[in-house]
């Protein structure tokens, strides 16, 4: 009787925990990752706080180091939005879900409430 009790209680502990864990590792990053894919010479001018500068052309290549798990949330921005829309095509093609193109500095700073630093 007292050995049933104990697997009862562990089957109790277990049914409460798997679901948790599970859910766990299907759940995307909570924070997005904003990247800056200007140059670095405009990055030098001024960029959002926080931002993390990829050139769109490395984008592919660097991307993993900030984004491993493909269903992280990225948002990009630019000058314009030409080039974070290059880099989100590229991004798509290499299987991240969640990718936004946010246009220009301005915009995303205006959109998101981030300043502009240098």
């Amino acid at each position: 009787m007292k050995q049933l009790r104990w697997i009862t209680i562990v089957l109790i502990l277990l049914m409460g925990t798997v679901p948790l864990v599970v859910s766990g590792a299907e759940k995307p990053s909570d924070k997005p990752v904003l990247i800056d894919v200007r140059t670095e010479p405009e990055w030098n001018e001024g960029h959002l706080q926080g931002a993390i500068l990829i050139p769109y052309e490395k984008i592919g290549d660097e991307i993993e180091k900030v984004a491993p798990d493909r269903k992280t949330r990225v948002i990009l921005y630019c000058k314009s939005g030409r080039r974070s829309g290059i880099a989100q095509d590229a991004l798509k093609k290499l299987g991240y879900e969640d990718v936004i193109n946010n246009g220009s500095v301005k915009e995303t700073s205006e959109k998101l409430k981030i300043p502009v630093v240098k």
